[in-house]
This record gives structure tokens, sequence and C-alpha cells, in this order.
């Protein structure tokens, strides 16, 4: 409960930080979750901007991911920032991500755009060029996904920590640190687009290969190398421009303080 940090709160909003391995919310009342431990914090400090410690969901971020998200404090607060996560709205995602790879000179920014659908036997999202107009295909349900990127540094894993490669196949030592501008939310959409491209994310441990899992494993990368940095959104109520942003606590993350700037 102590590494959860409440950025900025009054009457309408509540802005949080989320620390990676806890649900937003979850059906299971036996996990705590941010919703509920939120309420705790509120009634534990025994001061309210609210006098209620009812909160509004308004966007999501998978349970091994850290970062930044926004509860509405009443329905009217709540209603006006989900109108603002649809697409072209005013709420602005932005995500740092470490991913297995480097990129080629002409691939060090650019934009997704694919079709997810999510697979209910397997939990996964599962990437397609485009919607399938049969209705009995799964595929039929994939809606567009889009997201832009930009490759901000690049890091080398020194060779005295990499085990000896000679029997792995075609295993690099290079990762990437990658800001993503996310403009659609769907399921696992980061992590499932990138994985597609052959740069899956560190410490995913459901879209990796079997490469970037070695090398998750040989640097110690166990939470998804995923952090929603940066949001921005207008005051339900006083419709201001809210502007926040965190600097990420995986260590990996912090791995790249030290490195060149490309």
């Amino acid at each position: 409960m102590d590494n959860i940090e409440i950025l900025y709160e009054d009457n309408d909003i509540l802005v949080c930080r989320k620390p990676a391995g806890i649900a937003v919310q979850s059906s299971n009342v036996t996990i705590p979750d941010m919703e509920t431990l939120l309420r705790s914090i509120i009634i534990r400090r025994g001061e309210s901007k609210n006098k209620s410690t009812v909160l509004h969901v308004i966007h999501r971020l998978d349970q091994p991911v850290e970062g930044i998200i926004v509860f509405g404090r009443n329905k009217k607060a709540a209603a006006a920032l989900s109108s603002q996560v649809q697409a072209d709205g005013d709420m602005n995602k932005t995500y740092l991500a470490v991913v297995y790879g480097s990129f080629s000179e002409d691939l060090k920014s650019g934009e997704l755009k694919d079709y997810i659908y999510k697979d209910s036997k397997t939990k996964r999202a599962v990437v397609t060029a485009s919607k399938d107009s049969d209705k009995d295909n799964p595929s039929s349900r994939a809606k567009e996904s889009r997201l832009e990127y930009k490759v901000i540094s690049e890091l080398e894993i020194p060779a005295d920590k990499m085990p000896d490669t000679s029997d792995e196949e075609n295993i690099t030592n290079k990762i990437s640190l990658v800001e993503v501008k996310l403009y659609t939310g769907r399921f696992h959409q980061i992590r499932a687009q990138f994985s597609n491209i052959g740069h899956p994310l560190l410490g995913d441990n459901r879209y990796n290969s079997p490469n970037s899992a070695k090398l998750s494993t040989i640097i110690g990368v166990k939470n998804v190398a995923l952090c929603g940095y940066r949001l921005t959104f207008k005051h339900p109520v006083s419709k201001k421009e809210m502007n926040f942003e965190v600097t990420p606590n995986a260590q990996i993350f912090k791995e790249f303080d030290h490195s060149d700037q490309i």
C-alpha cells in the first residue's frame, strides 16, 4: 500500500501511480486491487476532499504494468472522463517500454496499425492484418488498433553479463527503450503489437519469444517492462488541461540513464 502514490486529488478526480503487480479492479475479493486499496488509504488518513470513498474506474493498466491512472470520484466526473477515453478524445496516454532487440534506422519511429481480438480460451490478444467478414471466424470481432512509437535509446548488454550463447539461435544482447503513444486502448495492445513485429516487451511471459524470454531471465526482468508514464486530459469540471508524468520505477528503465541517446 505504501507504494501507491496519489499524484492529485479533488472532489471530482483522483490521479495516482499504480505499482506493477496490482490490478486496477479485480473480481476476486481476496486479492487487493487499486480501487479497494485507495479507498482504504482515504479512510485511514481520516481526511478527504470528497466525503465519498466511491471511485469510478475510467481506464486500466494491465496488472503487471506500472503507471498513471485517473479515477472519477462521482458519476458526473466519471462520465465526462470516460468520454475523453474514446478515439480522438482529450485523454492522451503515453508509455515507455523496453523491448527486445534493436531497430533499423528506417524503423526507429513509425505507426503500428493492426486489428486485434481477444481469444477467450487463451486470454491472449490476437493480431490480424484485417477484420474477417465471416461472422463465424473469431477475427470478425477484431477491432482496429493503432499506436505510434519512437525509439528513445538503445542499450547493449555487456558481454560479461551474457552467458555462452554458442548453442542459442540468433539471440541478441541489444534492447531498446521506446516511447509509445496509444490511440486505441485494446486488450494487451502494446504488448501484442510489438511482439507481432518481433520486438516483444522484456519480462512479458504472455507475448514473449524464446529469445526475449531468455534475455529477460539473464538480466533479471520479472515484470512487463511497460510504464504508463504520461497522462493528459481535461478536468471534467473546470476543463483545465491536466498533465501528469512519472519516472518508471523498474530497474530495467534506469539502465538507460547511462546509455547514449539516439
